[in-house]
């Protein structure tokens, strides 16, 4: 493994997006649905996901892939264990509500699979033929000896930079107005974060129905727009 308190920043970076793409999962379906055209419209949005939607679930995740992986360097119920991650890694990505979700991220997982082994940390455990991004995450966080705190929060202001990122080429808002955004949601992802460490999974109550909606009636959750 390998501690470097920079390496996060490898995987937070909108500029340089895991796998090439900005998703913006659904995002032009909801604000063409909903007719919103605001920068305030965005802010809502990402802050009702933060607080009440899916990604809530998948930070969580994150943090049961973490201590699996910390059980199973220190050879603590081996088969148990990689049966687990298994389990808990199709469940996740069971859990999506649109095909393009489960597509999005599929690829990004792979992506970051790829990365880690790059840096010489390959994934030496089965994996399913489709790998969930917050199994990758984990593993990447995991290996760059990231803290689980810092790993929770790295993965919201990551999801939500990229949303940004992607609503700044649907609504004309300027890149000023998405950092001063981005600045107020710095204390929301804060308070989520020590809410999910705190919590067990069972107890992680989502249902932003809206914009799961969204991405059912958007069939490519991203665009050649946003490849870079």
């Amino acid at each position: 493994m390998s501690k470097n308190n920079l390496l996060k920043y490898l995987l937070i970076s909108p500029n340089l997006p895991v796998g090439g793409f900005c998703y913006s999962e659904g995002m032009e379906s909801y604000l063409h649905n909903k007719d919103l055209k605001d920068s305030n419209s965005v802010k809502e949005l990402i802050i009702s996901e933060l607080k009440i939607g899916q990604i809530k679930l998948d930070a969580k995740v994150l943090l049961e892939f973490f201590d699996i992986f910390k059980e199973i360097h220190n050879d603590k119920n081996l088969k148990s264990n990689l049966q687990k991650l298994l389990s808990l890694d199709k469940w996740i990505l069971s859990s999506k509500d649109s095909i393009g979700i489960r597509e999005q991220q599929t690829q990004m997982s792979k992506s970051l699979f790829d990365l880690t082994k790059e840096f010489g940390f390959e994934y030496l455990y089965e994996k399913n033929k489709n790998c969930s991004w917050p199994l990758a995450w984990s593993w990447a966080c995991y290996c760059f000896e990231i803290t689980k705190l810092e790993m929770v929060e790295n993965f919201l202001y990551s999801w939500s930079a990229n949303q940004l990122s992607a609503a700044l080429r649907l609504i004309p808002m300027g890149s000023t107005k998405a950092q001063l955004i981005q600045r107020d949601l710095l204390e929301i992802i804060t308070e989520v974060s020590k809410e999910i460490m705190d919590k067990e999974i069972d107890d992680i109550y989502f249902g932003n129905i809206g914009l799961a909606m969204a991405q059912q009636n958007h069939n490519d959750l991203y665009t050649k727009l946003f490849r870079n």
